[in-house]
């Protein structure tokens, strides 16, 4: 009991602080180990193999920004068709790489015929845009903004400009986000709230539901990017509008606080005693959990919450509570959050009963090596988050299945998981989930 107690003040202590205090603010460490995915620029290698360490590919150059990049285009032939530009740490030369990266990206995101002209300032350059009769401006977070994160660390967008003084278009470029949270967002039509938005007075936008941290931090960047900028572009739009008191945020909808209170129910049923738990309610408690928070909210508890903290992003309130629940089921039960709430696994539960288990086996795996493994996968898959390798975030079933999101290769192996589990139950949670190694030896530790 001494140990549960104590385990959920320092529970209490840490939520509180970082409420009060605000995420840690850190330094990255292994940022050159892996690049941002981008829809915009595809990496090309050129050359035998012993050429090929001379050159890094375009995403290398996104986030690391030194060395040798390639870009290929069919109007620039130049020799065999690349154009090799030196990216070396010269100012001229690695401003020179900026700019061809934002006048790629902008050719995805405007259609028609335009000029641009490159415009270069001490936190990068921008590009002013002549498309007809309109004038724009063309925003890019190039290194600077790291400090603010979503899920999977920073999120590089692209910001439009009318010459009016209006935002024209936000779009993403590249993140280490979870693609089916992205495509999520895309599909709810959140970027197109930016669109005709004014940059002369306070404005907001709706989160996403389920991908709260991503469309916050995609509205902080476009917020950051106008007030860093604006004094080098504010001359080439209308001189009557005043854009002083610009701010643009994401807000949650207040719903949160009914989600959180029917997650809360599932909580306590999975606590309490006095209730007989039977099979028709368990039946009833996977399909709430599954329609509910899998397919309509499509917002997990991972064990990425619990290190938000540490890597420098924000909890939302949903998220925040989900973890403290998942945290006080896990020290004062037997990881309530696995066995009761979570719908993967209450999918996987579900197929099961729908085969009356005919296919059934014992696993070939002894218990023991099957805690060693789950265990070993959830600390490498941390200490590789703390180290900074964001994508590794991405080590989940969770989002895919019940997004959909049949591009994504996780949803294949999630689909494959679901059918293997007829054979061996709960092969997902028992062999590689690490939510459930973390949950798990959190009970374990305060018995």
């Amino acid at each position: 009991m001494i140990k549960k107690i104590l385990a959920t003040l320092f529970v209490f202590v840490f939520f509180l602080f970082f409420w009060l205090n605000g995420p840690l603010q850190i330094k990255e460490i292994l940022i050159n180990l892996e690049h941002e995915d981008s829809l915009f620029s595809s990496p090309i290698f050129v050359g035998n193999q012993k050429e090929k360490k001379y050159y890094k590919t375009v995403g290398e150059v996104e986030t690391e920004g030194y060395g040798w990049s390639l870009f290929n285009s069919k109007n620039e032939k130049e020799d065999n068709g690349y154009k090799l530009l030196s990216s070396k740490k010269q100012d001229g030369e690695k401003s020179k790489v900026q700019i061809r990266l934002l006048e790629l990206h902008l050719k995805q995101i405007l259609k028609g015929n335009y000029k641009t002209e490159s415009i270069d300032t001490e936190y990068g350059p921008f590009l002013y845009v002549r498309l007809e009769n309109e004038n724009l401006i063309y925003l890019e977070n190039q290194e600077n903004l790291k400090q603010i994160r979503g899920y999977g660390g920073a999120i590089k967008i692209g910001v439009l400009i009318h010459q009016n003084g209006a935002i024209k278009k936000v779009q993403h470029i590249s993140s280490k986000e979870t693609q089916s949270y992205l495509t999520k967002i895309a599909n709810s039509r959140f970027y197109e709230q930016f669109e005709q938005i004014p940059l002369e007075k306070d404005q907001a936008v709706d989160a996403v539901s389920g991908a709260t941290l991503t469309t916050e931090a995609i509205a902080k960047t476009a917020n950051a990017l106008v007030d860093l900028y604006r004094n080098y572009f504010i001359d080439k739009l209308v001189e009557d509008r005043n854009m002083a008191s610009f701010k643009l945020i994401a807000t949650t909808s207040v719903w949160w606080i009914l989600h959180i209170s029917i997650i809360a129910l599932l909580y306590f049923y999975g606590f309490q005693k006095k209730y007989k738990k039977t099979k028709r309610d368990v039946k009833i408690l996977s399909l709430i959990s599954i329609l509910y928070i899998g397919f309509f909210l499509n917002s997990s508890f991972t064990y990425v919450s619990l290190i938000h903290p540490f890597l420098g992003t924000t909890l939302s309130p949903f998220i925040a509570f989900y973890s403290l629940l998942s945290l006080l089921g896990s020290i004062w039960s037997k990881n309530i959050y696995c066995q009761y709430v979570c719908p993967y696994g209450h999918l996987q539960r579900i197929s099961l009963n729908l085969s009356k288990k005919r296919f059934v086996s014992t696993f070939f795996i002894k218990n023991q090596w099957i805690e060693h493994i789950r265990n070993f996968i959830a600390i490498c898959l941390i200490t590789g988050l703390l180290l900074g390798l964001r994508s590794w975030g991405n080590f989940e079933v969770f989002p895919d299945v019940f997004g959909f999101d049949f591009t994504s290769y996780w949803f294949g192996i999630s689909i494959l998981l679901v059918l293997v589990n007829l054979k061996y139950p709960f092969i997902w949670c028992r062999i590689a989930c690490p939510t459930g190694a973390v949950l798990d030896k959190i009970s374990d530790l305060t018995k």
